[in-house]
């Protein structure tokens, strides 16, 4: 599905003044889709590490945070990292405080590198940390917008007259707008959502996928309590 984030990531990855990225927000709202999906086939190659995941990596994080030592180890675990042809992602780092603090030095010793990271939480992992102000970007991702929404839905052209003035759109194309945006009041902006919603037609089916991610923000809740 389009994301209005792919523009922001293909200048960052085309930059001349690029710095470790952070894509920021709540879970399921599509971060790891957007880096998977839409900027790793930009690369020759793509180094996923997920650190919620595999905590026995951790260690590679505890003591010198060299980034030429650190992609010794990672190296062991996926192969060549090599700097302009390789994205290195590092998802779920709110999980590895120190991993963030890591990203200081890859910008100040490998800024050729391309090094992504993906978070939800992270205001808990930075209450551990020392933050690499300045030496890091962020990209806050958000539910999809009602325009994304509808270009899910391959409705691009209704999609351009809800960036029009409303007084320059016929009542009856704002009619029909409407009751789309009468769905998307009821889906909501979820990416799992919305495509559960285009494939299968289904409220009930939305519903149901609301209610297991509103699940996994309760189970999220109870790590911090």
């Amino acid at each position: 599905m389009k994301r209005l984030a792919e523009k922001q990531l293909l200048e960052w990855k085309d930059s001349q003044r690029r710095k470790p990225l952070i894509i920021r927000g709540a879970r399921q709202v599509g971060k790891t889709w957007l880096v998977e999906n839409f900027l790793a086939p930009h690369f020759e190659s793509f180094v996923k590490i997920d650190l919620e995941k595999r905590r026995d990596l951790h260690p590679y994080f505890a003591g010198n945070l060299d980034p030429k030592n650190i992609l010794a180890y990672l190296e062991l675990e996926a192969g060549r990292i090599l700097p302009g042809r390789t994205l290195l992602f590092f998802d779920e780092i709110q999980a590895c405080p120190r991993a963030i603090m890591a990203l200081r030095y890859f910008y100040e010793q490998m800024p050729e590198l391309h090094v992504l990271a993906a978070g939800s939480l992270l205001e808990f992992a930075f209450g551990e940390i020392s933050i690499p102000v300045g030496r890091v970007q962020y990209l806050h991702v958000y539910p999809m917008t009602f325009y994304e929404y509808l270009l899910a839905w391959n409705k691009e052209t209704m999609a351009e007259y809800t960036l029009a003035q409303p007084n320059t759109v016929d009542p009856t194309i704002q009619k029909t707008i409407l009751q789309e945006l009468r769905n998307y009041f009821f889906v909501g902006g979820m990416p799992e959502c919305v495509k559960t919603f285009r494939d299968s037609a289904s409220l009930v089916e939305a519903f149901a996928v609301q209610s297991e991610i509103l699940d996994s923000y309760r189970d999220d809740f109870s790590k911090y309590q």
